[in-house]
């Protein structure tokens, strides 16, 4: 049986990672582990990000739990460092409109520029004026171009896709998520 399926036939998750803390309301006092009700506002999300204004997630645990904890030292107002785990469904990822930067190609600078510069978020022309459900590719050091060795990130743009987001499980969370 291929690795990416389980017995029964069905395909493995795919965990995205969040890091942050514990301000967000309803996440104080929860313990790794843990299952909670989670609901991405997408207004609430900072514009002028590399793929524009969403929600953002990475592959990567360890660049999570530092997302978590430079939260956490900018905060530090009674809060703790938490990062969060998502389980896709693959299928239902793959029925989203995606864009996928693999590398740092001249296309994915044109937009990481354009995101940071507050333009509409992926510049899509008439018929097509949504933004796409999902962005991913590398991290950037922007304003220099360059990129983050291993660090990847999978950003939401849509309701449809933070909704099919579901809820998370605390991963980790602590003074500084170690």
């Amino acid at each position: 049986m291929p690795r990416w399926t389980l017995p029964g036939g069905s395909i493995k998750k795919l965990h995205l990672y969040h890091g942050t803390d514990d301000s967000i309301p309803g996440m104080s006092g929860q313990h790794k582990g843990t299952q909670v009700p989670f609901v991405v506002k997408l207004n609430l999300c900072p514009p002028g990000t590399e793929f524009g204004q969403g929600f953002y997630t990475t592959t990567s645990e360890h660049q999570a739990k530092q997302w978590a904890n430079t939260r956490y030292t900018s905060n530090r107002a009674n809060v703790n460092a938490l990062v969060l785990r998502f389980e896709l469904d693959r299928d239902w990822l793959a029925s989203l409109e995606a864009v996928v930067f693999a590398r740092p190609t001249q296309d994915f600078w044109d937009l990481v520029h354009d995101c940071h510069q507050g333009f509409r978020p992926h510049q899509r022309l008439p018929p097509h004026n949504p933004p796409f459900d999902v962005v991913c590719g590398p991290v950037t050091l922007w304003p220099r171009t360059h990129v983050i060795q291993d660090c990847d990130q999978m950003s939401f743009h849509t309701q449809r896709a933070v909704h099919g987001l579901g809820n998370p499980w605390i991963h980790e969370v602590g003074n500084p998520a170690l």
